[in-house]
């Protein structure tokens, strides 16, 4: 009986242990994958090139479209992949995403500078 009693509390000991070190390396890894996300954005190329070379520069008093054309300017190689991404697509469609993009980064600038003005 006491043999049976002593390989009991060894095993609920050792389920404790598992336990903890299950959680543990859950709590270790989850830190790491967020630590990593925080070095590494995600999104398309072309949208991390643009926000890289855009909202750096929305405290100044540059106009929103310039910093944008010169951000496109920058990111000429991401701008082309994406092209190359979107070559089966109509032209029209094409052109209209070009515009709309370009536009919402204008946008964004002078929704953030008007957002900072505010405060």
């Amino acid at each position: 009986m006491s043999i049976t009693i002593l390989k009991t509390d060894k095993s609920r000991h050792l389920n404790h242990w598992k336990s903890k070190l299950r959680f543990l390396t859950l709590f270790i890894l989850l830190f790491a994958i967020t630590s990593h996300a925080e070095e590494n954005d995600f999104g398309p190329p072309i949208a991390l090139c643009l926000n890289k070379h855009t909202i750096p520069y929305i405290n100044t008093t540059s106009p929103a479209e310039n910093i944008v054309n010169d951000a496109y300017k920058a990111c000429k190689g991401a701008v082309d992949d994406w092209n190359k991404e979107r070559a089966s697509l109509p032209r029209e469609m094409v052109i209209k995403q070009n515009k709309e993009f370009r536009d919402m980064y204008i946008r964004m600038i002078e929704i953030r500078r008007k957002q900072i003005q505010k405060k």
